[in-house]
């Protein structure tokens, strides 16, 4: 792992226990250690900011107890059992469809819109395939997530790219594009066992 990612995790690690303390501290030198931590995180946050981190999209702010974010997939596959794949604009990477879980509506809803607006298709969900864990699959983003995925079926629609996808493809899930992480694979795959237990580790 390079050193800036690894500073970042540290960074990441470091602000959130600051966060936490300062909700617990007792007394003001509590509070001035805690705060003096939380300093110290953002710094070391600022040195590793690059074009992944800007202004628009900070590191640190959103820091609060750490726990991790919550992300809604969709995998969905046509009447050839094909599924649809998106290339991200951000990383040109294949993945399948979604984002992160909003407040206000169930981890479904916010699948399916994500799913829609990425695609351009249209999906009926048939059932959670799992809940997934990317530190379990060596991701090197700086948050821990969640993924609920969902299998679908597509119901109408067409290809349409996005701000967010470059590409919108309809692809044979045994034989996946290179450029896919462990995790998008190993959620593929799952999704495209017709039937079976949820999986979560």
């Amino acid at each position: 792992m390079p050193l800036s990612e690894q500073l970042r995790f540290w960074a990441h690690e470091l602000g959130g226990m600051a966060k936490t303390g300062l909700l617990h501290a007792h007394d003001d030198y509590d509070r001035d250690r805690c705060e003096r931590m939380l300093g110290i995180a953002e710094s070391m946050a600022a040195l590793t900011i690059d074009s992944d981190f800007t202004a628009e999209r900070p590191y640190l702010p959103d820091i609060g107890i750490p726990t991790p974010k919550v992300g809604c997939s969709v995998a969905a596959f046509d009447d050839h059992g094909r599924a649809v794949l998106i290339q991200r604009a951000d990383n040109e990477r294949w993945a399948l469809p979604g984002g992160y879980a909003e407040i206000g509506s169930p981890p479904s809803t916010n699948g399916l819109r994500e799913f829609a607006e990425e695609t351009g298709f249209e999906a009926a969900l048939e059932r959670l395939v799992g809940v997934y864990d990317n530190k379990q699959f060596a991701s090197v983003s700086p948050y821990q997530f969640y993924i609920c995925l969902f299998r679908a079926r597509v119901t109408g629609g067409q290809a349409t790219t996005s701000t967010e996808t470059i590409d919108v493809r309809l692809i044979d899930p045994a034989d996946p594009p290179a450029g896919m992480s462990e995790l998008q694979r190993t959620m593929l795959r799952d999704a495209a066992l017709p039937s079976a237990a949820a999986v979560f580790q």
